[in-house]
């Protein structure tokens, strides 16, 4: 009866759903309701510029402010860029599988990303790139600058199947749409994620 009721136990807390619920309404963290008000709501972190194989990473936990997506809500980071007008980028969200990730129990932030210009509006939202393997999930956007000005990168969890098996499928690539890229891994409200760019000019 012990053992049973350790093992429900267990269960339970290994729920990403469950821990989410608890701990987002246990939260004091700013919650925002717009894209603006989440750029106002933390100090934004200056994106790395072709970092290679020394990428920094950042935890997306219950610490981080929140955002009201609508369909649910998500802890979230805010990195900044500088770009000239005509400017061409890639921006890259690489989502590393949480520790320990072996077994049945593989989990990892399913990154919710989009780029934004100084007044919150979306200027990306769909990854032009996806690549998922057992242990990372990379997403990269590839754009131009249309003028001047600071720039956003907002990644969040993407909360909306929490404890599902991550696909992503709504890569798009010269406006029309890729197949489903699916991964052997769950859906976590919480993880650690790589953020870069890289620049070209014209």
């Amino acid at each position: 009866m012990i053992l049973a009721t350790c093992l429900l136990l267990g269960a339970c807390t290994s729920n990403p759903q469950k821990t989410y619920e608890n701990e987002v309404k246990a939260s004091n963290t700013p919650m925002a309701k717009s894209t603006l008000e989440a750029i106002h709501n933390t100090q934004a972190i200056p994106l790395p510029l072709n970092p290679g194989l020394l990428a920094p990473q950042w935890p997306i936990s219950a610490d981080e402010p929140r955002l009201d997506f609508g369909s649910s809500i998500s802890n979230y980071r805010i990195f900044s860029l500088q770009l000239k007008k005509g400017e061409r980028y890639t921006l890259n969200v690489h989502s590393l599988c949480n520790k320990p990730c072996m077994g049945v129990s593989k989990y990892a932030l399913k990154p919710r990303a989009m780029l934004l210009d100084a007044y919150g509006a979306v200027i990306a939202d769909k990854p032009s790139h996806a690549d998922a393997v057992v242990g990372q999930i990379s997403l990269s956007w590839d754009g131009e600058a249309a003028e001047d000005g600071t720039y956003y990168l907002l990644v969040a969890a993407d909360n909306d199947d929490l404890g599902q098996t991550i696909v992503i499928d709504d890569v798009w690539v010269n406006n029309s749409p890729l197949m489903a890229v699916k991964v052997d891994m769950h859906s976590s409200p919480f993880g650690k994620i790589s953020a870069f760019s890289s620049t070209k000019k014209n």
